[in-house]
């Protein structure tokens, strides 16, 4: 066991149980990759794992850790979840497995020496130590710098994760000593079939998916709970600042930009409610529609609306959010959002009500 007076990196030990490479969920591709290298036995010293927040990175990484030091004979590409080091591994209380995560903002180079001290170090019990740097575009320049040290000379039973959702933040020399695996957003069909197998009801779950973004971390997230009163709610203040004209959509825009994340919730419900319109419009497949609690409400909207204009109206939605993403102005972005929204309105080209 490690010294008690030894500094140790920062692990997180609430980890949950990842099941292997079998409770990773639409991320068939990055497991292949993996589980090849264990199957040939040339598992790299360094990964990169890339990819949006919430698609499975971590648990992947736990995977590997599983795999590495899985106590059962034949496990070769995956652990078993039931042996004694799998199972520590699951809960975050193997020795040789390692979480560390930023220490406030950053990822700091005590924490990387740390590391490395102990990476220099043999398994305890285990086969492998694996170390698993979460956010680690969030590394100083110190502290990558110490890191590069570990990853020019690493000892033989070493693993390295790194799990980044921007691999451009990060230097290239510590890339190229890497071997990179993408993960990607989960596909809307996996992800509502897991959602619907873990019980959640199937029409709750269709508007889960809609306002993840492929993060099955989002999807789990405790608001999820409340997405359909959200939703009502903010389509309710919505269409009363349509009816209530240009001054009463400013103060809606200044409200909603206030809060980041809860705007883009917000935006993604109003694109998921206009591509149910553009649905019903040219079919009646109900089961076809996201917000399908209120399928009868979207089938009438959507019979006196022009297609183009709802198309229209989409594009300037999703155009919106695209702009956000690449740091537009929040209120700004809204109040020319609000304001072409309310222009077609006056026509009679959209009506958004709760």
């Amino acid at each position: 066991m490690p010294s008690a007076n030894r500094q140790q990196p920062t692990v997180n030990s609430q980890t949950s149980s990842p099941g292997g490479f079998r409770g990773l969920i639409g991320q068939e591709r990055a497991a292949r990759v993996l589980q090849r290298g264990l199957k040939t036995g040339r598992t790299a010293h360094a990964y990169l794992f890339a990819g949006p927040e919430g698609v499975g990175k971590r648990t992947a990484a736990l995977a590997l850790a599983q795999a590495l030091n899985c106590q059962r004979g034949d496990a070769v590409d995956d652990g078993c979840s039931a042996c004694q080091s799998c199972r520590k591994i699951a809960r975050g209380l193997h020795p040789d497995v390692q979480v560390v995560e930023p220490d406030g903002a950053t990822l700091k180079i005590d924490q990387v020496r740390a590391l490395g001290a102990d990476a220099a170090l043999r398994p305890y019990e285990g086969k492998r130590k694996v170390f698993i740097l979460q956010g680690a575009e969030k590394m100083t320049e110190q502290a990558a710098n110490a890191l590069l040290k570990t990853l020019e000379e690493p000892p033989g039973w070493t693993v390295v994760v790194l799990l980044t959702i921007t691999p451009s933040a990060l230097p290239l020399t510590i890339v190229s000593r890497c071997q990179t695996v993408i993960f990607s957003a989960i596909a809307s069909d996996a992800l509502q079939a897991y959602l619907v197998a873990t019980g959640i009801d199937h029409t709750q779950a269709r508007l889960i998916v809609s306002c993840s973004g492929g993060s099955i971390g989002r999807a789990l997230s405790p608001e999820v709970v409340s997405l359909g009163s959200s939703r009502d709610l903010f389509l309710e203040e919505l269409g009363r600042g349509l009816r209530d004209g240009p001054a009463a959509l400013i103060d809606l825009a200044e409200r909603l930009a206030k809060d980041r994340e809860g705007l883009r919730q917000n935006l993604e419900f109003l694109s998921a409610w206009l591509r149910d319109l553009m649905v019903a419009k040219v079919s009646r497949r109900q089961e076809w529609l996201i917000n399908q609690d209120r399928g009868e409400e979207v089938a009438q909207q959507a019979e006196g609306l022009p297609l183009n204009a709802i198309l229209d109206s989409l594009r300037v939605v999703n155009g919106t959010m695209d702009g956000l993403t690449r740091n537009a102005n929040p209120r700004l972005s809204l109040e020319d959002l609000l304001l072409q929204l309310r222009a077609s309105v006056s026509t009679g080209l959209l009506q958004v009500s709760a």
